[in-house]
């Protein structure tokens, strides 16, 4: 790797702190200036990706441990992605040695380092090594009995990574646990403490890890979890079941639209939602039913979960609503609505007539289906407005036009249905038959 470490090649003023990492520099120095690289200035902005390369650098070639730990703490503060690539790094660079060492015999042995920091990136490279390793050897074709005695020994790695979940340091907890569902490991009794570890980053990493193991027992437990544990537990279980493809993930979360936290609730209308959109075990018309036989807008004290759905499809995206879920949550939305033989009070009516002018087309679209189905006072009204309001979206006013001529088209038959006398003609002559009694 060439040292540029003297000039900044983008053209700006390099920070300071590079500087004090050079080679003739004493440990003290370069330490002081890793730990400045860890905590940046606004005036680095723009630098996240020459500071990541020189402390990569640092972990990979600096010959004090502690600078090196202080580096990958630093890493850890620009992101995630950091510590993932420092993974890779590392298994690239002894896979190139001459020597016996292996990619987990040097994770293993980071993962019981005295530095936290290296503790880290243990647990996370051993977990993804060895499964990259166990991936490769299932999917070599014709690969030999001794080639594939080689293979990464996963008992051994996931005993380690237990060993691991009683760190003293959050961060190797949580990766250690992450890693150990990752690799296959299927006893739910070390995750169970995991669960409500005081630190959020340890029971996020716990709830993951149950869902990826996804066996009956491991469903249970969240199960449980979501039922008794704390506010934020129960929040944390109902973000992620969505991801635990199955019929009894949308039996907790259809319970957790009641939990007593609105935090949940919320979680929980999101996670139900893209459960719909994006599984395949769970169907949306049995989740519909079930919706509209448990919390019906005339029974649930004002349409609380209509509310809930309308939020999840209108709110701002975030990792957990995806488009899919958005269009979802307002078919779910309108069923609710509907189900109550279209009777919908001022605000139902605004909700509709805002989402017309969604930015996803297909989440407009929806609204505007079921708008012509509300009975609701003043409803032609309101659309009319929308229609004629020049300072509106001209997506929506052209949708509150076409509901506009629906709404007209139902008046005009329904006056059809009360003034007109139909009678079922079998011949001509039945009609005239009819008139002259």
């Amino acid at each position: 790797m060439v040292d540029d470490s003297r000039s900044d090649r983008s053209g700006g003023d390099r920070p300071q702190a590079f500087a004090l990492l050079d080679e003739s520099n004493d440990a003290a120095t370069r330490l002081e200036g890793v730990e400045a690289l860890g905590t940046p200035s606004s005036s680095m902005a723009g630098s996240e990706r020459r500071i990541a390369d020189r402390l990569l650098r640092v972990v990979l070639t600096d010959d004090d441990a502690t600078v090196r730990a202080e580096a990958i703490d630093a890493l850890y503060f620009h992101g995630d992605r950091y510590i993932e690539e420092l993974v890779s790094r590392v298994a690239a660079a002894v896979r190139r040695r001459d020597g016996g060492d292996d990619p987990e015999a040097v994770f293993a042995r980071w993962l019981t380092s005295g530095h936290a920091a290296y503790r880290m990136v243990g647990a996370t490279g051993l977990g993804a090594v060895a499964d990259a390793e166990m991936r490769g050897a299932s999917n070599a074709v014709g690969a030999t009995a001794a080639a594939s005695s080689d293979a990464t020994d996963a008992p051994n790695a996931t005993n380690r990574l237990r060993n691991a979940f009683d760190d003293d340091d959050a961060r190797v907890r949580a990766r250690a646990v992450r890693s150990y569902a990752t690799l296959g490991g299927e006893a739910i009794a070390p995750v169970r403490s995991l669960l409500r570890a005081p630190n959020a980053l340890v029971r996020h990493a716990a709830v993951d890890a149950l869902v990826s193991i996804g066996t009956p027992e491991a469903t249970d437990l969240l199960e449980v979890a979501a039922r008794d544990g704390s506010d934020r537990l129960r929040k944390t279980v109902v973000e992620r079941l969505h991801e635990l493809d199955r019929p009894e993930s949308a039996g907790v979360l259809l319970d957790a639209l009641r939990d007593p936290s609105l935090a949940v609730r919320r979680a929980a209308a999101a996670s139900l939602a893209r459960l719909v959109a994006e599984g395949d075990a769970v169907r949306g018309r049995e989740v519909r039913e079930r919706l509209v036989a448990d919390h019906s807008p005339r029974s649930d004290g004002g349409g609380a979960v209509v509310r809930l759905f309308h939020e999840v499809a209108s709110g701002d995206r975030s990792d957990r609503v995806t488009a899919a879920t958005e269009r979802h949550a307002m078919w779910l939305c309108c069923e609710l609505i509907d189900a109550a033989d279209g009777d919908a009070d001022r605000p139902t009516v605004s909700r509709l007539l805002d989402a017309l002018a969604h930015d996803d087309p297909y989440v407009a679209d929806i609204a505007a289906a079921y708008l012509p189905r509300l009975d609701a006072p003043d409803l032609e009204r309101e659309v009319r407005a929308l229609a004629g309001d020049p300072e509106s979206d001209p997506d929506a006013r052209e949708r509150a036009r076409s509901v506009l001529r629906r709404l007209k088209r139902q008046t005009a038959a329904s006056a059809a249905d009360r003034s007109i006398d139909y009678v079922f003609v079998r011949r001509p002559a039945d009609y005239t038959e009819k008139q002259e009694e």
